[in-house]
């Protein structure tokens, strides 16, 4: 069994470590996931005022299933 640590306090600062990408945490989606919600997506139909943020949306899964499967 392995620990991770995903905040170390330091001197009242606190710091970011960085995850393994290529295991989500059970709150994390899956590249398998990942793509068929952009499969959807891609097959959906959505109203102009929807357009920007599905696009912001899309983006950053795009990137986590990119990050994902390298």
């Amino acid at each position: 069994m392995a620990f991770t640590a995903r905040n170390i306090q330091v001197s009242g600062q606190e710091e970011q470590t960085q995850t393994n990408t290529n295991f989500p945490t059970p709150n994390q989606l899956n590249a398998k996931e990942l793509e068929i919600l952009l499969s959807l997506i891609k097959r959906s139909q959505f109203l102009g005022e929807d357009i920007e943020p599905l696009y912001i949306m899309v983006i950053k899964l795009q990137n986590q299933y990119l990050d994902q499967t390298k």
